[in-house]
């Protein structure tokens, strides 16, 4: 995560479209940009008329609008609802920093 940082932020290296000016800071964004804009996939919920432009997405919807999914922490009373969000949250709330970009204030 810090290398990823360092190159999009201080080393300028980018993923720009070619078929538009959109520039991705991962190859993974230009990736999932070009699929949703310009080839138009979608991924559809089987439980309502939602489309996601994303696995993910479609993921996230489905434990947001359909399951009611809740992840407690156990160190505080912060409740989440994607695993993935309490992974962040105890990494920034509860968890030590391990690495600190030496350019900026940012740490992952």
């Amino acid at each position: 995560e810090l290398k990823r940082h360092r190159e999009s932020k201080h080393e300028g290296v980018c993923y720009p479209c070619d078929q538009c000016s959109y520039v991705g800071s991962r190859s993974d964004h230009l990736k999932a940009h070009k699929e949703s804009k310009h080839e138009g996939v979608r991924y559809p919920c089987d439980q309502c008329n939602y489309e996601a432009t994303t696995p993910g997405g479609l993921k996230k919807h489905k434990e947001r609008k359909h399951e009611g999914l809740q992840f407690l922490c156990d160190q505080c009373e912060h409740i989440a609802k994607t695993l993935g969000d309490l992974k962040r949250h105890r990494e920034c709330k509860h968890d030590l920093v391990r690495y600190s970009c030496d350019h900026c204030d940012y740490k992952a």
